[in-house]
């Protein structure tokens, strides 16, 4: 099809602010939207191909796919590739294995369903995940294999007179499935092939002719004036907290629809004009390499450093990826581009050429995923502390609700399994989670029954009401039935409660919630023990950082939290549940940060030196049961007896 340089603009506006996005999202809170746009100028530019081919009796799937390897392939290789090289130099084995699976399956064009799988509540962050970004790669991939062979049956003479119809079916029925998923599986809707074809199909039916012809020059400049300001909406007032994809996806989509229909057919709107005007042609001509280029280059920096780039810093990596994109297109993308007609024999070659590249690609994820990150890098120092970071409770998986953890209703029963032995209850969200093994040892060596009743994301308090979204409505019936259970249940004679609860104003009523959960459970006779959060190692800090550190023969303290900075962070908090446990008769209180910090640092490890939080927040069992003594005295003076409190 003929070259229109107001695509190649519009490729700029999504690539531009999915970089400075990822650079800060406090530049583009939207920025995330490009992908969107991307989908869009595919699904119209393949299909127009695909159509035009088609309707002239010639179309070639060995042609059609000759040309999709050499322009997807090369720059593929060679920035997966360069990652590779730079992951075994610089990333732990603990870090090097995952990055081998996602190079697995995004050399075969599954990443978005590999992202989808290991995406969770415990999930590395995002910083730890150099190809994350090749999910949309993988979707438009699909996307590649599936389209052609549905054309060709929508263009069978029998099928014609239905082709529009059915094509706006599945559009509708895509873009119904992901408003869906948007709301109750937020993951699938964001990874899922199912969740995304609406978008690149917006493209294929404009390309299609599927939509009014348009005329009249007003209306075609205020198609493109309305396109630009729908794209220029999303990325300002959506942030991450937008419920996306879905309806909302319609804006950036829906104004990438309406700036291309504008301008078919060699039409000049004011908008064409904008998006033709020569730098942002020039981008766009790099957005694929720069696309590939700058999540490496800026995840890598995030990883080492344990923070987003500062201003002076996120200048040169963007600058740095837009340098080394340009020398990929231009000695990388361009060399392999096919200009006319070529041999069947040639096509062939370049597939197959393909083919292997990518299956060399697969193999060396595969390689390194199944050598457990080449752990024969690493020194003993290092292999003892990521030995320590995975002896994590195993209830987590069994006994913690949450996606891609346990079932909803879920109730453990650990310490001592006799019928008749009286029951500690942990309820919380996963800041309680991680207390059960020193619960587990406690109860057994006083002969006690433990229930863990838990769930990820859900600070315990009594239950509010039932608005919000959707994931705020199933923490209020988890927080309602849990409570209910344990002032029912005449074993259960403690319950210890432990969670991050909230700061900000949201601090006040979550824990006005909590203290009516403890007047209640106090007025049924039970013992109750507050549990407040470890440090919390922000900014970059903790375990993980520490494995960083210890890998690379680096100094450690930088993973350390000042002790005065935890006491502020925590002070908050730690003064809340001192004030219930004040005015709650009988509710003992144990506040474990003071166990991890002196008067100058707050470490992540234990008395031995070896590490006991998982990441920056969470104890792993030796952590755990590191706290043992505290907890022991907090539950020693909980199961006293006393009367209950008369509320």
């Amino acid at each position: 099809m003929k070259y229109r340089a107001d695509i190649s603009g519009l490729r700029a506006l999504a690539v531009v602010p999915v970089v400075l996005y990822h650079a800060d999202p406090r530049l583009v809170p939207g920025g995330y939207v490009g992908v969107d746009i991307f989908f869009v100028i595919s699904g119209y530019l393949i299909t127009s191909i695909i159509a035009r081919e088609m309707a002239l009796g010639r179309f070639s799937f060995l042609t059609f796919y000759d040309r999709r390897i050499r322009r997807i392939v090369p720059a593929y290789a060679a920035v997966t590739l360069a990652t590779a090289l730079v992951a075994v130099a610089t990333l732990p084995p603990l870090m090097l294995e995952p990055f081998g699976r996602a190079l697995e399956f995004a050399s075969v064009f599954l990443a978005n369903r590999h992202f989808l799988a290991t995406a969770g509540y415990f999930a590395p962050g995002a910083e730890e995940q150099l190809l994350l970004h090749t999910w949309s790669l993988a979707v438009e991939e699909q996307f590649y294999l599936i389209w052609p062979l549905a054309l060709i049956g929508l263009f069978h003479r029998r099928l014609a007179r239905w082709r529009g119809l059915i094509i706006w079916t599945l559009l509708i029925a895509s873009l119904y499935l992901a408003s869906k998923n948007a709301l109750l599986r937020p993951n699938n809707a964001f990874y899922n092939f199912t969740s995304r074809a609406w978008e690149l199909l917006l493209g294929g039916v404009l390309a299609l002719g599927l939509v009014p012809k348009v005329r009249g020059r007003l209306l075609l400049e205020a198609m493109g004036l309305a396109g630009l300001g729908l794209i220029g909406a999303a990325l300002v007032l959506f942030d991450r907290t937008t419920v996306f994809p879905g309806l909302s996806a319609l804006l950036p989509a829906g104004g990438a629809l309406l700036l291309i229909w504008a301008g078919e057919e060699g039409r000049a709107t004011l908008a064409g004009r904008l998006l033709g005007l020569a730098p942002l042609v020039a981008v766009g001509l790099i957005s694929y390499s720069l696309y590939l280029w700058h999540w490496p280059i800026l995840a890598l920096y995030k990883f080492h450093a344990g923070h987003d780039p500062g201003l002076a810093a996120g200048v040169a990596l963007v600058g740095a990826a837009v340098l080394v994109s340009v020398l990929s297109w231009r000695f990388v993308e361009m060399p392999f581009r096919r200009h006319g007609p070529a041999a069947p024999s040639a096509e062939w070659h370049s597939i197959k050429f393909g083919a292997l590249t990518l299956s060399a690609l697969a193999g060396i994820g595969l390689l390194l995923a199944q050598t457990g990150g080449m752990p024969q890098r690493a020194g003993a120092d290092y292999l003892a502390a990521e030995a320590a970071l995975k002896r994590t409770w195993p209830g987590t998986q069994d006994c913690l609700q949450g996606p891609g953890l346990a079932p909803a209703g879920t109730r453990c029963r650990f310490g001592d399994l006799a019928p008749d032995a009286p029951l500690i209850a942990l309820w919380g969200d996963s800041f309680a989670n991680h207390h059960a093994p020193a619960l587990d040892a406690i109860a057994r060596a006083g002969r006690r029954g433990l229930v863990q009743v838990t769930k990820a994301g859900c600070a315990p308090q009594a239950s509010a009401s039932s608005g919000g979204s959707l994931e705020a409505q199933d923490c209020e019936r988890f927080r309602a039935a849990a409570l209910a259970g344990f002032v029912a249940d005449p074993n259960v004679k403690l319950v210890v409660i432990g969670g991050l609860w909230p700061s900000g104003p949201a601090l006040a009523p979550a824990m006005a919630g909590l203290k009516d959960a403890v007047a209640q459970l106090r007025q049924a006779g039970k013992g109750v023990v507050l549990i407040g959060p470890p440090p919390d190692f922000v900014d970059g800090r903790g375990a993980r950082c520490v494995l960083r550190k210890r890998f690379l023969g680096l100094d450690e303290t930088p993973c350390f939290l000042p002790t005065q900075l935890a006491e502020a962070n925590a002070a908050p908090v730690e003064a809340a549940l001192t004030r219930i446990a004040g005015e709650v008769p009988g509710v003992e209180l144990v506040l474990p940060r003071a166990a991890f910090c002196d008067d100058a640092l707050c470490r992540p490890v234990v008395a031995d030196g070896g590490l006991g939080f998982i990441d920056a927040g969470h104890l792993n069992a030796p952590g755990s049961l590191f706290l043992v003594p505290e907890l022991k005295a907090g539950i020693e003076r909980a199961t006293r007896p006393t009367r209950p409190a008369a509320i």
